[in-house]
């Protein structure tokens, strides 16, 4: 009999061997596509590490200091 931790072990190497073949079968299948699509996938993934790296430089929300308000 195994244990629980060994259960969920073997639960998530499948998971992760399952996500594997799905990324394969994915790539098998870009690789298969004619050039222009292949280009627009190359920009959708270019958009989105851009779209990251924006996200990186925004000013982050600062902490409002609680004291004396302005009045105007």
């Amino acid at each position: 009999m195994i244990s629980e931790q060994q259960e969920v072990a073997r639960y998530r190497v499948a998971e992760q061997i399952r996500a594997a073949e799905l990324r394969a079968q994915r790539k098998e299948l870009r690789e298969s596509l004619p050039g222009e699509a292949r280009n627009g996938r190359a920009r959708h993934e270019l958009a989105g590490v851009l779209r990251r790296l924006a996200d990186r430089l925004e000013p982050q929300p600062r902490h409002r200091r609680t004291g004396l308000s302005v009045v105007r």
